[in-house]
C-alpha cells in the first residue's frame, strides 16, 4: 500500500473510519464534502465563549491539517479550510491573543492544485511550503502577519509527484524539505530540497534520502534539527509492514544514512511519525499496533549518531482508547507528546510529558482538548515558545463525517492547560462557539 492515489488526494480531511485505517495499514477514507450552508452551520451546539477577538471571516468551512510555529514571541497557526487551494493562517500572541482575526491567504491566487503542507520560522520570517501536482511550493510570512511576495515554486522534481504532507525544519535562514514521491520511477522514495532563504534563488538543491522506495505516501515525512544535521522520520514498508524510518541529513545536505535506520520495526504496523530536537538529540514517537489497539511510543536518538537508545520504543500512552496521530515539541529538558485519543463516539486530545531520560512523567497522560465537541483531534503539531507549548486540533460537533470543523489551539505549560475554552483560531459558525 503506498496511500492514496494523486487523483485522490485533495484538500479532503481524513475521517474517523480512515484515520483508524491508516493506523492499522488500510487505505485512507476522504471527506470531499461541500461546505456547509450558513443555516447548517447555525443549526450547531452554541455556548458563551469568552475569548476575543474571534475569528470574522464568514464562511463555514471544514477546516483541517494545522500546523504552527513560532519564532519566539508568537505562535503561527497555517491550515486548509478543506476546498483546493484555500490556504490561510493566523498569528497567536504569548499571551494567547488572536493576532489576525481575518486570517492572512497564503495561496491569494487560489492555485487549485494546493494540496498538503508544513510551516517554519527561518529565522526571519515564517515560512509555508506546499505540495502541488509536480512542484514544492514556498509562501514567505513576515512577523507582521503581512506576505513577502506571491507564493513561488521551489522545486519541480524529473522523475516523480510530490505526495503526502511535507515536512520542514530550519536553522539559520537553512532548511530541509522533505516529502514522499509519487509516480514516474520514485514512487515510495524519499526526496527532499535544502534551501537557503537569505540568497537569492533560495540555493535550492535536490537530496535523495531514501531510494528503497517503501515509504507509504499517506504519513508523509516529519523533520527536525538538532545541533548540526536535520532527521527526517516516515513510514516505511520494505520489510513488510509498516515500520519508522528515519535519515539524518546534513545542513550541506549530504546524507549521512542513506536509504535509513529503523526507528522501530515492531510487531504490528508503527505509523504515523513526530520528530523533535532535544538537549541531547531527538525525540520520535508514532502510533503503534503491536498489541492489537493503537497506542503512542516513543524513541531517543542519542547526539550526532543513528543511535536509537530505546530500539523496543517507550510506551507513553497505552491505555485501550485507539491513540493516534501524536506530535511532539521539547524545551530542551523533556518533551510534549500530544495524540488524538478515539472511542466509538468521541475524539479527544491528550498529552504526556517524556524526560530525557525515557521516563514519562505523566503515565496516564492529562487531557487537553475540552468541551462537549464530540470531534477533537489532533491533525498538525505543537510548538514551544516563552515557557509554554502550543497545541492546535481540529473540533467538531459530530465524530464521523462532520459538516464542517474549526481549528483551535490552547497554550500548556508543564501539564496545565491555560485556555479554557480553547482559543479560536479558524471560523465555523457554532462550533467555535461550543460551551468550554
Amino acid at each position: 500500500m503506498r496511500g492514496p492515489s494523486k487523483q485522490t488526494r485533495g484538500w479532503s480531511a481524513l475521517l474517523l473510519g480512515g484515520l483508524l485505517s491508516l493506523a492499522c495499514g488500510g487505505e485512507a477514507e476522504l471527506f470531499e464534502g461541500n461546505s456547509p450552508s450558513r443555516e447548517d452551520a447555525e443549526a450547531g451546539l452554541h455556548g458563551p465563549g469568552s475569548q476575543g477577538p474571534y475569528p470574522n471571516w464568514a464562511t463555514p468551512t471544514f477546516a483541517t491539517d494545522a500546523q504552527v510555529a513560532e519564532d519566539g514571541n508568537q505562535f503561527f497557526v497555517a491550515w486548509s479550510d478543506g476546498r483546493p487551494g484555500r490556504f490561510y493562517a493566523a498569528r497567536v500572541s504569548k499571551n494567547g491573543r488572536l493576532l489576525d482575526p481575518d486570517a492572512i491567504p497564503l495561496n491569494p491566487g487560489f492555485r487549485p492544485d494546493a494540496y498538503y503542507h508544513a510551516t517554519a520560522f527561518d529565522g526571519r520570517q515564517f515560512l509555508v511550503v506546499w505540495t502541488g501536482d509536480t512542484s514544492i511550493f514556498l509562501t514567505r510570512v513576515n512577523r507582521n502577519g503581512t506576505l513577502d511576495g506571491p507564493p513561488v515554486t521551489l522545486f519541480t522534481p524529473t522523475d516523480h509527484q510530490p505526495a503526502g504532507s511535507p515536512g520542514i525544519a530550519c536553522h539559520d535562514r537553512k532548511c530541509l524539505v522533505a516529502w514522499i514521491g509519487f509516480g514516474g520511477t520514485a514512487t515510495g522514495a524519499v526526496r527532499g530540497i535544502t534551501l537557503n532563504t537569505a540568497k537569492p534563488g533560495f540555493d535550492v538543491q535536490e537530496v535523495f534520502i531514501s531510494n528503497q522506495l517503501s515509504a507509504i505516501n499517506s504519513y508523509g515525512v516529519a523533520v527536525a534539527w538538532s545541533h548540526d544535521r536535520y532527521l527526517a522520520t516516515w513510514t516505511d514498508a520494505r520489510f513488510g509492514s509498516q515500520d519508522i524510518f528515519a535519515a539524518r541529513i546534513r545542513r550541506t545536505g549530504a546524507v549521512l544514512d542513506p536509504d535509513g535506520f529503523v526507528i522501530s520495526a515492531a510487531p504490528g504496523n508503527q505509523n504515523f511519525s513526530a520528530v523533535t530536537a532535544t538537549k541531547k538529540g531527538f525525540f520520535v514517537a508514532w502510533s503503534d499496533a503491536r498489541n492489537g489497539t493503537p497506542d503512542i511510543y516513543g524513541a531517543r536518538v542519542k547526539d550526532g549518531t543513528a543511535n536509537v537508545l530505546d530500539p523496543s520504543g517507550i510506551p507513553i500512552a497505552t491505555s485501550g482508547t485507539s491513540d493516534i496521530t501524536p506530535k511532539v515539541a521539547s524545551e530542551g529538558h523533556q518533551v510534549l507528546v500530544t495524540w488524538s485519543a478515539l472511542t466509538a463516539d468521541t475524539g479527544r486530545v491528550r498529552g504526556a510529558r517524556v524526560k530525557l531520560n525515557g521516563d514519562v512523567r505523566d503515565r496516564h497522560g492529562f487531557a487537553i482538548s475540552r468541551g462537549a465537541a464530540a470531534r477533537q483531534l489532533v491533525s498538525g503539531n505543537v510548538a514551544y515558545a516563552n515557557d509554554k507549548y502550543f497545541v492546535v486540533y481540529g473540533r467538531a460537533p459530530v465524530l464521523d463525517e462532520p459538516p464542517y470543523q474549526v481549528i483551535v489551539g490552547t497554550r500548556v505549560k508543564q501539564d496545565d492547560v491555560l485556555d479554557i475554552p480553547a482559543i479560536r483560531i479558524s471560523h465555523a459558525p457554532s462550533v467555535e462557539q461550543l460551551a468550554p
